[in-house]
């Protein structure tokens, strides 16, 4: 519908929180979230009590010098996102757009971002059990246990995980098995920190799988947590590193208290330090979206840190526009993250080209030749298992990514 600066835009009904640098806006009909500085909140108020958007723009203006207000535009954003009740006392219909596209921001920093619709999960969760979890107490001992894990390492280096832990069976079957079942295990933990959190808050959680690049992992999608202050977020954050850190300690203690024995409990307990061993340096890997991204992203209160870097290093190096987003007005944060964006990821296919995939093609190699032995013995299964659970990765990787092609950008843990 066209506007003029003449026109009266009534937003549909929102509710607005304070947030570092600026003010979160959640729309009640959808739970949608957005990111908007003062001025944007300020004219969905001034719009709400009816004023033109010619005389709100003049107005803001006034209040806010140094920003380029443009409420026309302001006024056609919020039409791309559904956020508009009435245009001059005529209903609008309030379909969201099919698409995933971020309108540009007319008022600066705009609206950053949003995030899809909430959806509730582990309801039955209640919510004085989940406190339990996230206690101050249980997050001390967590935290602790950080340090214990360092001090024991450093105190034993041999408790240091190393790559011959991951195989402590002679067969490659019952080694492909141990790994999925304790992994799992391991992974499910974690997630149950995260929804732990969430719970204790009184938010929903959904359990769902995702990728970190050409990595599949389980990810808590966490909409709701916009509706946290940024302390509480970073507890939901962190709680998952918290459960992996607590287990971490108890399988170094176990391996402490029983130097040189070779049996079953000693191997897993290997196994199991070196899965969270691995797991806590890839949370490190702040060119993905980590656990650690988020906290990172949280403190800095720059959100959408990832996007706003690349599309800043787009105009930057690109010399291309950014439609009027901004790019060139970007945080400190911003840039700095971009600097590590890159060097992530030429770590990251630094890492597959002389790592992953000689290490994927040797084991091919070696294994699925025997395929073509049918006697059933220990080679033929070792095969069969190694191929399966490729076929199985590979499956849950493709099916990540088209869901993340059809879906937004919701917050998520993991």
């Amino acid at each position: 519908m066209n506007v003029t600066k003449e026109s009266r835009v009534v937003p549909v009904e929102l509710t607005v929180r304070p947030d570092r640098g600026g003010f979160i806006v959640e729309d009640a009909r959808t739970g949608d979230y957005y990111e908007m500085p003062e001025p944007a909140v300020e004219a969905l108020r001034r719009m709400r009590e009816g004023g033109t958007l010619g005389e709100i723009g003049a107005e803001l203006a006034g209040r806010y010098p140094d920003e380029e207000i443009d409420m026309v535009g302001f006024a056609g954003q919020l039409f791309e996102l559904g956020l508009v009740a009435q245009v001059d006392g005529t209903a609008i219909g309030n379909g969201r757009p099919d698409g995933e596209s971020e309108a540009s921001a007319a008022i600066e920093g705009g609206v950053a971002g949003r995030n899809r619709r909430e959806r509730g999960g582990f309801l039955w969760i209640p919510q004085s059990f989940a406190r339990l979890w996230v206690h101050p107490a249980v997050r001390a001992i967590a935290a602790a246990a950080v340090c214990a894990n360092i001090a024991l390492i450093a105190a034993k280096p041999e408790l240091l995980p190393r790559y011959r832990d991951a195989f402590p069976f002679e067969s490659m079957a019952l080694n492909g098995v141990t790994w999925l079942v304790v992994s799992l295990a391991l992974v499910l933990l974690h997630e149950l920190g995260h929804i732990m959190a969430l719970r204790a808050y009184g938010l929903p959680a959904k359990l769902g799988i995702g990728h970190r690049t050409i990595f599949v992992v389980l990810e808590t999608e966490m909409d709701g947590i916009w509706r946290l202050e940024p302390k509480q977020r970073h507890v939901a954050y962190l709680a998952g590193m918290g459960a992996d850190q607590l287990v971490l300690l108890l399988a170094l203690a176990v391996q402490a208290a029983y130097p040189g024995e070779g049996g079953w409990a000693l191997k897993l307990a290997a196994f199991a330090a070196m899965d969270l061993f691995v797991k806590t340096l890839f949370q490190c890997c702040l060119f993905m979206k980590t656990d650690l991204y988020y906290v990172l992203e949280n403190g800095t209160g720059c959100y959408n840190l990832m996007e706003r870097s690349r599309r800043w290093l787009a105009v930057t190096l690109g010399g291309g526009s950014d439609g009027g987003r901004g790019a060139d007005k970007e945080p400190r944060a911003v840039r700095l993250y971009a600097v590590l964006l890159v060097a992530g990821y030429a770590f990251q296919l630094g890492l597959l080209a002389f790592y992953f995939a000689p290490q994927l093609i040797a084991s091919a190699a070696a294994v699925v030749p025997h395929l073509a032995d049918w006697d059933g013995g220990a080679a033929f299964w070792d095969a069969v298992v190694f191929v399966l659970e490729f076929a199985l990765a590979a499956g849950l990787l493709v099916y990540s990514w088209r869901k993340q092609r059809g879906g937004g950008a919701a917050s998520r843990s993991g």
